[in-house]
């Protein structure tokens, strides 16, 4: 364990900022604070519990550029026949802008249709036909709570290959050069529930240096390699007993102020047995499906895929989605399995607490309560998993 002051956190943030980016919590201009990039005029806010969101969004942001392409088309009365060696010197046209020919669309209406992959893409920059440039920069995370770096580890099952499924090669190299420091949470909130799903105020998963807020600075512990190496700085200093000592009774405390409102026994087979409730009626009537929770959601993590095409330039690229959306499960037959409200709220918890679960045997929720602080009417997702468990708990007891 070390020792860094608080009057030296801007000499670290200095000193992090000249081998990556560094990001912080900062309250902007109306109050919220968000996550921004460090400067040496910025105030770091760690007394405001929680960020609006938290910075998954730099993992994994809102929108993201796959690639950029052009279509040209040549007409067949500027060239009679098109031979091989015309094609060829297509190909080389293409090529002469940097970019690569990757299907070619055989002659209709007299026409030859050329999709065509246009120039590379730089490191950190979107190219035409580039796959949109992979940023890897290297970049540091500092102020987010443990709560949120959890989220970061759930994403990871996803986009990281976890048991054989899809490896992101956008998301990894991000998650990759990015160091977690997370700080321990000093007054959780009422809507906190991290302690019902296995976490805690001072969890380490997902984090590679965490921060304890004592009298005079924080107490510093390195969890990964990666870690270890930041808090090899000079900044920090060698703990002294009544450090480790004050920080964890810093730690006991936040445990002691986070509610278990929930049992997370019996809340799987809870949402399974109650599939076909009306219940779930009653609880989406509040549910405008405004997709709120999704967005501030440190976890959640649906996207989907659009093509937009101008004048013959395209660009395919992913945005955040969510699972609220009447639209997101439309079919192109024009059939929605979801099309009801009650069913897409249903998918929502149940994705969280059984369906993912089952495939990546974890949790997609971190217990942040972001949902339960910004849905604007009010659903709390405790009250649904305590609703569903009592529901199956009564069929139970009728049977």
């Amino acid at each position: 364990m070390k020792f860094l002051a608080r009057d030296q956190l801007p000499t670290l943030l200095a000193d992090l900022s000249t081998a990556a980016e560094v990001w912080v919590p900062v309250k902007q201009q109306n109050g919220v604070v968000q996550f921004d990039r460090w400067a040496p005029d910025v105030d770091v806010e760690l007394d405001v519990f929680l960020a609006r969101q938290s910075p998954k969004e730099n993992v994994f942001p809102q929108t993201e550029t796959y690639l950029e392409y052009r279509y040209l088309m040549v007409c067949s009365a500027q060239r009679p026949e098109f031979t091989d060696q015309t094609r060829e010197e297509l190909r080389q046209l293409v090529e002469s802008e940097g970019g690569e020919v990757v299907a070619e669309v055989p002659p209709v209406a007299q026409e030859l249709l050329l999709v065509a992959d246009v120039g590379g893409g730089s490191q950190g920059e979107p190219g035409l036909g580039s796959a949109a440039g992979m940023d890897d920069s290297a970049q540091i995370i500092l102020g987010l709570r443990p709560c949120d770096a959890r989220g970061l580890s759930q994403m990871d099952n996803v986009f990281g290959g976890y048991g054989g499924f899809y490896f992101d090669p956008y998301y990894n190299v991000r998650r990759n050069n990015t160091t977690i420091i997370a700080v321990t949470c000093r007054t959780p909130r009422s809507t906190c529930f991290c302690r019902a799903l296995g976490g805690s105020p001072a969890g380490t998963e997902g984090v590679d240096v965490l921060m304890t807020e004592i009298e005079g600075g924080f107490a510093v512990e390195a969890v990964t390699p990666k870690g270890e190496s930041l808090v090899e700085r000079s900044v920090f200093e060698k703990a002294q007993p009544e450090v480790e000592e004050s920080a964890v009774a810093a730690k006991q405390a936040a445990e002691a102020g986070v509610n278990v409102p929930f049992e997370l026994d019996g809340v799987r087979e809870g949402l399974k047995a109650g599939f076909d409730s009306p219940v779930w009626h009653d609880l989406a009537m509040r549910c405008i499906s405004c997709g709120t929770c999704t967005y501030v959601c440190p976890s959640c993590y649906c996207f989907n895929i659009n093509d937009e095409i101008v004048e013959g330039t395209g660009e395919r690229f992913r945005c955040w989605d969510n699972c609220f959306n009447p639209m997101y499960t439309l079919e192109t037959s024009g059939h929605n399995p979801r099309e009801s409200k009650h069913a897409r709220f249903r998918n929502r918890f149940s994705h969280k607490f059984w369906y993912y679960p089952d495939k990546y045997d974890s949790l997609l929720c971190s217990g942040c309560g972001r949902c339960i602080m910004y849905c604007p009417t009010h659903v709390d997702i405790r009250e649904v998993l305590r609703t569903m468990s009592a529901e199956t708990t009564a069929e139970k007891g009728e049977a």
